[in-house]
């Protein structure tokens, strides 16, 4: 183990993008690139009794994603639990990527899981379900309790972070974090502490998304948030709102050190990063407050760097009207003087908003432009006709990235900034 007093360089050396635009890294590159859209309006419960339409990024189950590990999840009573099967998909899928090779009885290898809900679609689902049997004319006793605690019970975090330890053999410190949109970035901050610690080598980190019902849609609805015309048009003037996507990412994250000893060649150096909680409202930002701008400038000053080095900017982009305007606001002050060299290009419009899973997937997105020396463009949104301090790539755009600043602002106030540099 290195000397504790020794600040380790934390790298990304494998992605595992699961999407609805492709599975695996280079499915995913060539869907964001060749325009590929898998939006489509499912009807789903949202009561019991009630079904509604939603535009969502829908998992194609010809991907081959959602049996990677059939048996697996059937063996161990998460049949049918999707979020968790495109997680364990997108960790096989990292771990490939990154050539990783390890002793499944001993290891420090630990998994963070980044999920809004764990297990909770699943569970509603049944409990539509249940409710609705118990109801009918017909019906003798039915035992809601006996029939719902199992799936009530696997919607506690530590169950999905077992299933994912337990799928693949990870033994080192493990948890989860729910820090609503943001949760990939603040997952990625937990992991470098602790292989920066000294404490281990490699992390994973995992998240996914999927839905049964359209029960967390409709709030979204309800607070006129959700697209009602399955487009996405972040930071346009007329914003259209957002829609869901499914899917799921992992990352492998470890020292530069131990990347080095496997003779793997990382994405990029996983620089730095500044956090804060708004304190606010459930689901509009402080624009006053404005802590977005302060999280971006403490992230350039913890990582020493500048607006001027900014080559790419990934921000939030969930196209809704007070979010983007607050991102807007917030990037202007921080760097918009000093950014004169930076685009920006926003991922949602081709993979949905995938909530907790969303920050992974975006930066397997960033990470994968930065390789192949291509920005993608941002959909639908007019490059005149947008809110950004710097400009918004809405053609694909060849481009060296050495230095990428990936934004994010969930719901609940909870703001994020990190840097990445490319490894030559």
């Amino acid at each position: 183990m290195m000397d504790r007093t020794t600040k380790r360089e934390v790298v990304i050396t494998g992605l595992g993008p699961v999407t609805s635009i492709g599975v695996g890294n280079d499915a995913f590159w060539r869907g964001l690139t060749g325009g590929k859209s898998s939006v489509k309006r499912r009807r789903l419960p949202v009561d019991l009794g009630r079904e509604d339409e939603f535009y969502l990024a829908s998992m194609d189950d010809a991907s081959g994603a959602t049996t990677a590990h059939r048996e697996f999840l059937e063996q161990n009573d998460y049949g049918g639990y999707r979020d968790l099967g495109y997680a364990l998909a997108a960790v096989d899928l990292a771990l490939k990527d990154a050539r990783l090779e390890y002793d499944r009885d001993d290891n420090s290898i630990g998994v963070i899981q980044a999920f809004e809900a764990p297990g909770m679609e699943r569970a509603v689902a049944m409990m539509f379900e249940t409710c609705a049997m118990s109801a009918a004319p017909d019906a003798g006793p039915v035992g809601l309790y006996e029939m719902l605690a199992p799936y009530f019970y696997k919607s506690q975090s530590f169950m999905y972070v077992h299933a994912m330890a337990k799928a693949f053999g990870f033994h080192g410190f493990s948890t989860s974090v729910h820090n609503a949109c943001s949760s990939g970035a603040f997952a990625l901050e937990v992991a470098a502490q602790h292989i920066r610690s000294g404490a281990a080598d490699i992390m994973i980190i995992a998240g996914g998304e999927a839905f049964e019902t359209g029960v967390r849609m409709e709030w979204f609805r309800k607070l006129g948030l959700y697209s009602t015309d399955g487009t996405m048009r972040p930071f346009s003037q007329e914003p259209a709102g957002f829609f869901c996507g499914e899917g799921a990412a992992g990352l492998v994250v470890e020292s530069s050190e131990s990347a080095a000893r496997r003779g793997v060649q990382p994405y990029a150096q996983y620089v730095g990063g500044a956090f804060a909680q708004q304190g606010w409202k459930q689901s509009i930002p402080d624009v006053r407050a404005k802590r977005l701008s302060g999280v971006i400038s403490r992230t350039l000053r913890l990582c020493e760097a500048s607006g001027e080095k900014i080559d790419l900017v990934v921000p939030h982009g969930a196209a809704a009207p007070l979010s983007d305007g607050y991102e807007a606001a917030c990037l202007k002050e921080a760097i918009g003087k000093h950014a004169a060299h930076a685009v920006a290009t926003a991922f949602k419009p081709a993979v949905g908003h995938l909530l907790a899973a969303g920050v992974l997937v975006e930066l397997s997105a960033a990470l994968l432009s930065m390789r192949h020396r291509l920005i993608p463009a941002t959909r639908y949104t007019d490059a005149k006709c947008h809110q950004l301090p710097i400009p918004l790539v809405t053609e694909p755009q060849e481009r060296e990235i050495k230095s990428l600043l990936k934004l994010s602002t969930g719901f609940t106030g909870h703001d994020a900034a990190t840097l990445f540099r490319r490894v030559d």
